[in-house]
């Protein structure tokens, strides 16, 4: 009987390549879960456009006197959405809209998006708050998250 020695892996060699697995996985299992988190909540994010569009579009009409009327449910501005299942909620809001507030020169509105309740994000809003200018001009500022991950 003839015996062969040298063929295979040795044992130390098998431990190093199942450390090495171990410690890419340690490492890559975080970066994965919040990147996974980011792109689900991009979509959250994507839902203030179409209000800023239509704020937009409505103040400049309207100009500086008249821009309370920039609201939701008139001027092409989508009604109000609270976060549900499968569905983003979305609320114009800020201080030119109450009404005891005559001046709105430096008047600030906010749009905030809500993630949607089944969502892994769920409770996590997107805020992008403009400041409207003369003339009815809105600069919004780059947006805000609740969770500094998300952004």
């Amino acid at each position: 009987m003839e015996k062969i020695f040298g063929k295979g892996f040795s044992l130390v060699e098998l431990m190093v390549v199942i450390g090495i697995i171990s410690l890419l996985a340690l490492v890559a299992l975080p970066s994965y879960r919040n990147f996974i988190l980011r792109a689900e909540f991009i979509e959250t994010k994507m839902a203030v456009g179409a209000v800023k569009v239509s704020f937009e579009v409505c103040s400049q009409m309207m100009g500086l006197s008249k821009v309370k009327v920039c609201s939701h449910n008139s001027h092409g501005i989508p009604n109000k959405k609270n976060a549900a299942e499968g569905v983003v909620g979305v609320e114009l809001k800020g201080g030119i809209f109450e009404a005891e507030s005559t001046s709105v020169d430096t008047g600030q509105v906010e749009i905030v998006a809500t993630a949607p309740t089944d969502s892994k994000n769920s409770g996590s809003t997107y805020t992008l708050t403009g400041k409207i200018n003369a003339g009815g001009k809105v600069v919004w500022d780059k947006g805000n998250c609740s969770k500094s991950e998300l952004c």
